[in-house]
């Protein structure tokens, strides 16, 4: 399997989020893209890198993304810093109620108006990072276009938390969503199978009312856990999108035992859809001792997942999500890719 490295997989992440009321560090560090690296090349990966600003990503982005959105994330920092006495990172301090709300562009007002949560603060690389996220995936998208059978995109920022036009729970471009829409243009049917311990609330949204990709979603039960308001079983889409929307919420402690029948479940609900190719919104926090989760994975956990979602036989594009016990994240990567390569 190849891998794509964002130009910025390393680069020094956001320095604090809000957890219970409190502001603590950031759990999205530098090191977390060094570990997944040096699994990914103890799995036997061929690395692949992409040059920073190597092309025009906005058509890709605003395929998915509210222009006003994209615009906002551009020049969020130049706005905010020119503030006096403003703070070194953007987070809100209001959040409207946009049904009635009036939009105002003051730098505060906007904050609000655009990031849904006080864990996606911008700084002044917030947007380099999430564009190098979006030029990792289009390059796998290509790869896979041209034959490759799978392909392994780590990015930070990671995406899928990010709305049409809002930005929540570390991610501001939804990487899974933006691939999804340009593997479209070869392929008929695409699902996007999700992971990460949390909801992949973000591409939801933005492919709820559409049927040509279906998005599932293993994640922990949202009634005590982020991001608390979707995830539930009940939402299955809407309009023409309506049964092609599937979430699988499980329990605290939720081990091997119980969350590979989920999985199961998952893939013979991608095998019915008849895709064409599959994106693996992918995150580690499900391991045990993972500060962000509440399953109980172990590394092997990771090597039989590989191997279940192989079994779909489809065209992969593996996308960095979550996973932030970083003494464990090239274990678990490893174990990934080696049991999907060797099923």
């Amino acid at each position: 399997m190849r891998t794509v490295l964002s130009p910025y997989f390393d680069a020094p992440g956001p320095a604090r989020f809000l957890r219970r009321g409190n502001f603590v560090e950031h759990p999205d560090v530098a090191q977390r893209g060094s570990k997944i690296l040096a699994g990914l090349e103890q799995a036997g990966c061929e690395i692949i890198s992409v040059l920073p600003c190597e092309l025009d990503l906005h058509p890709y982005i605003l395929a998915v993304h509210d222009k006003a959105y994209v615009k906002y994330l551009e020049n969020a920092w130049s706005n905010w810093s020119q503030m006096p006495d403003a703070s070194t990172e953007i987070v809100p301090n209001i959040f409207p109620h946009r049904q009635i709300a009036q939009f105002n562009d003051n730098p505060v007002a906007m904050a609000g108006w655009y990031i849904a949560d006080c864990a996606a603060p911008i700084g002044e690389y917030t947007w380099r990072n999430a564009l190098g996220s979006v030029s990792a995936v289009i390059a796998g998208v290509t790869c896979l276009r041209e034959g490759d059978a799978a392909i392994y995109t780590l990015c930070r920022p990671s995406g899928h938390h990010a709305s049409q036009d809002k930005a929540m729970g570390m991610c501001f471009l939804n990487n899974a969503a933006i691939a999804a829409q340009e593997l479209r243009k070869q392929f008929s049917k695409v699902a996007i199978l999700d992971i990460d311990m949390h909801h992949g609330n973000g591409t939801q949204q933005i492919f709820y009312q559409r049927r040509d990709v279906f998005t599932i979603s293993i994640h922990g039960h949202p009634a005590n856990f982020y991001p608390f308001y979707t995830g539930f079983d009940s939402e299955r889409g809407a309009g023409a999108g309506e049964k092609y929307n599937l979430n699988i919420p499980l329990p605290p402690g939720t081990n091997e035992a119980a969350y590979i029948p989920a999985l199961e479940q998952a893939i013979e609900v991608i095998s019915n859809f008849k895709a064409e190719a599959s994106i693996v919104a992918t995150g580690f926090d499900t391991f045990k001792s993972d500060s962000l989760g509440c399953f109980a994975l172990e590394s092997t956990s990771y090597n039989e997942i590989g191997r279940k979602i192989k079994s779909l036989q489809l065209p992969t594009l593996f996308v960095q999500e979550g996973g932030y016990y970083v003494a464990a994240l090239d274990e678990n990567v490893r174990q990934l890719v080696t049991g999907f390569e060797n099923a």
